[in-house]
């Protein structure tokens, strides 16, 4: 059973206690420490109140086992009671002293590790909200949440208890060794002479416990990786039968867990009876060779009390920071993981004399445009746009063309390799990205929307815009009749990433918040091309009233676009190969010509059909 000493914290070994011990270690563990020093500073003042607690907690865990040996000697003895009295007052005034410094370090810690966490957290986040798309392109969305939640979490967890445990605990050890030797020398060098063992086993503990739990959170991942992944492809496992496949695997993988798990608590569980072994034997040591140096008169009977009691308070640290120092390897491994993200630098950057983007007309200029995503394998070639302001340039092309790429170096989201775009005779990358990306409406093949409600979600086009301009919207959108037959209407909520909407309605949605946002150039990915044919002629009236006045790049799905297009760019092999209007091409008879005969007049015979 684990007897703690008054003021200091539980023991908490293992998973499930004091965190997750991942048995990961920072690579550069100076640098991590300092920068992490670093968010401390503004925390300062209350670091030092925790530091004086933490040194009074320690000395009375010191001083109160002497107190026990002065008792013995000075007052049991003798059977001076009136003086046992006086004695034990202060030794309950050490106590209670220790206990509530104990506990007010605790709360301070708390608060610094929560201020801390939320710090970090909110720096974090802004910074991921400023980085490129280049960055998530290699990122996963998991991982940097785990960085977002996980890591802050271990840091806090480390900061709140196993910081002020493993102090204390250090200054526990050296003060009991230094009190030793100041009580009696020879009794020290005796009670002392098991140490060597006690730092190689925990040294040996601590090695082992990082690599087995190093297995544990491997396979906790792999884990929870199947579990995500068969559990959001249910339908699929479902469709195809593939039920008791599934569990097989997960068993397996499960097992693996559970076995890497009972080796790791293993040695976690072995630790505490070997030091309980060690402690008894030290005791038993310790009361023969005091016995036998009280018996010449070298020291006193509460002196050797003094040292058992030591030696209990001595195996309890020891055990502790084998632990801890697993536990404070994993918070920096983190930290370092946090302050990795948090280096990051945006490879699309506004320049220091950028300006921002004054109020435009819409015309948009591709010039000899080159791009690559990766250094060396061009996606763009020698690409030339112009779109005058109103028009509607609608791009078509085979999957991989480069369609998707225009437009998102468009939107700034990506600098180009080589050439130039330019907004209004403005070169994009000499303007603020924020006043460029408030002049454009995006709608785009996935409609992302938010867990809130359906008004909240198409006033995110425009933030102040009222209700009524917000229905006004949905109306152009013709998105009024079917959010109105909704529970709540407007204010229903939206589950996660709006699966309680049909993918036509999210489409509708989205472009009535991107008509609301107003913008005078629009962004057109596949907007129409998971729609049915209905809802995309209901969708129809309203782009056109969108479209009018504005100009307009369309990634080109459904024939209807192209029609209506003021020209038409053909892509294919990263190079525009044929532009001119749908007439045009079609008289070329050339790649736009064979394409729209293998896909686009398909669809014409469907839709001549059904009238």
């Amino acid at each position: 059973m684990n007897q703690n000493r008054p003021g200091q914290q539980p023991i908490r070994l293992g998973v499930g206690g004091g965190g997750h011990l991942t048995g990961e270690a920072a690579q550069d563990t100076r640098t991590t420490m300092v920068k992490l020093l670093n968010y401390l500073g503004p925390y300062r003042p209350t670091l030092i109140l925790v530091a004086l607690l933490v040194l009074i907690v320690t000395a009375a865990n010191l001083l109160g086992p002497i107190l026990v040996g002065r008792a013995i000697d000075k007052y049991v003895i003798p059977r001076d009671l009136p003086g046992l009295f006086r004695l034990s007052l202060m030794m309950l005034g050490v106590y209670v002293v220790a206990g509530a410094a104990s506990i007010l370090q605790g709360m301070l810690m708390v608060n610094v590790a929560q201020g801390l966490v939320a710090d970090i957290r909110s720096e974090l986040f802004a910074h991921l909200q400023h980085l490129s798309m280049a960055f998530f392109d290699r990122r996963p969305v998991g991982d940097l949440m785990s960085r977002v939640s996980n890591d802050t979490d271990t840091i806090n967890t480390t900061l709140s208890n196993g910081l002020i445990e493993f102090t204390t605990n250090i200054l526990t050890l050296g003060g009991i060794m230094v009190a030793m030797f100041f009580l009696n020398w020879q009794l020290a060098i005796g009670t002392l002479i098991l140490l060597p063992i006690m730092l190689w086993i925990t040294g040996e503990v601590t090695r082992r416990s990082r690599i087995l739990f190093r297995n544990v959170q491997r396979n906790l991942g792999t884990l929870n990786a199947e579990m995500e992944e068969n559990i959001a492809g249910l339908r699929a496992i479902q469709a195809f039968a593939r039920e008791e496949e599934t569990l097989a695997e997960f068993r397996q993988i499960n097992a693996a867990n559970r076995d890497a798990g009972i080796k790791a608590d293993v040695i976690i569980a072995a630790l505490g009876p070997m030091f309980t072994t060690m402690s008894t034997i030290t005791i038993a040591a310790t009361v023969l060779l005091g016995g036998w140096l009280a018996l010449r008169g070298v020291v006193e009977v509460g002196v050797i009390a003094t040292f058992v009691i030591y030696i209990m308070n001595f195996f309890r640290p020891m055990r502790a920071i084998a632990m801890l120092y697993n536990q404070l390897q994993s918070s920096l491994a983190g930290a370092e993981r946090i302050f990795a993200v948090l280096a990051e630098k945006p490879s699309v950057q506004d320049k220091p004399d950028a300006q921002p983007l004054p109020s435009i007309q819409g015309d948009v200029r591709f010039d000899h445009v080159d791009f690559a995503y990766t250094a060396g394998k061009l996606v763009l070639i020698d690409v030339n746009m112009q779109a005058q302001p109103g028009q509607t340039v609608a791009l078509v092309g085979p999957t991989g063309a480069g369609k998707t790429t225009i437009i998102n170096l468009l939107s700034r989201f990506y600098d180009v390799t080589g050439g130039a775009i330019y907004v209004d005779g403005h070169d994009i990358r000499t303007v603020q990205q924020a006043s460029l990306r408030q002049q454009l409406g995006i709608v785009l093949q996935d409609t992302f929307l938010f867990s809130a409600t359906v008004m909240d979600n198409l006033r995110y086009g425009r933030l102040g815009a009222t209700d009524e301009e917000v229905i006004a919207a949905a109306q152009l959108a013709n998105a009024d009749r079917f959010i109105r037959l909704l529970p709540q209407g407007y204010q229903t909520k939206v589950s996660e990433r709006g699966h309680n909407f049909s993918q036509g309605q999210r489409q509708l949605l989205a472009i009535a918040r991107a008509i609301l946002a107003d913008p005078r150039i629009l962004i057109l990915d596949e907007a129409t091309s998971s729609v049915d044919t209905r809802t995309e002629m209901q969708i129809q009236e309203a782009l056109l009233n969108l479209l009018k006045g504005r100009t307009a790049v369309v990634i080109a799905h459904r024939l209807s676009t192209i029609l209506n297009a003021d020209q038409v760019l053909v892509i294919n092999d990263h190079r525009i190969i044929e532009r001119g209007t749908h007439a045009e091409l079609i008289a070329q008879q050339g790649f736009y010509y064979n394409l729209y005969m293998s896909q686009y007049k398909r669809v014409q015979m469907v839709m001549a059909a059904s009238d």
